[in-house]
């Protein structure tokens, strides 16, 4: 019988050193909110028919008001949420341009709301540009 050789001993990592690793990273997540926390928000959308998106009575985003097909009657149907998300963002383009687009005789260069050249890469409008607060102020007295 062979004696198998014997294991190394445990290392222990040195407790300042893991410290010093938890406090750095720590730091960095911290600071990484701050300076995005900094940046402008994107601006609000208009509190127009076309900027006003809509909602089943489940709170799920059906699409925007006035838009071909949604009637008073869509409030109780069930959508599939990446789909609504599209179709809305692609509402949004036929107005407004992409980004690095060319938008030059664009419906939006009439109007001038065409997105600006700085606007980051994706078209998920949405996501960046809220409805603006409609909800009434409480105005109550104790």
């Amino acid at each position: 019988m062979t004696d198998a050789p014997a294991a190394p001993p445990p290392t222990k990592s040195n407790p300042v050193v893991r410290t010093a690793v938890f406090v750095v990273v720590v730091g960095l997540v911290l600071g990484t909110f701050v300076v995005l926390g900094k940046q402008d928000k994107p601006p609000l959308m208009p509190a127009t028919a076309p900027h006003k998106l809509r909602f089943n009575l489940a709170g799920d985003l059906i699409g925007v008001m006035g838009e071909p097909g949604l009637g008073d009657g869509m409030e109780g149907v069930v959508v599939e949420k990446k789909a609504v998300e599209r179709r809305v963002n692609t509402t949004c383009q036929a107005c407004h341009g992409a980004p690095a687009m060319d938008l030059t005789g664009h419906a939006c260069a009439t109007v001038g709301k065409c997105i600006p050249e700085q606007h980051p890469p994706k078209m998920e409008c949405i996501k960046c540009h809220r409805m603006p607060s409609t909800l009434p102020t409480s105005t109550s007295t104790p």
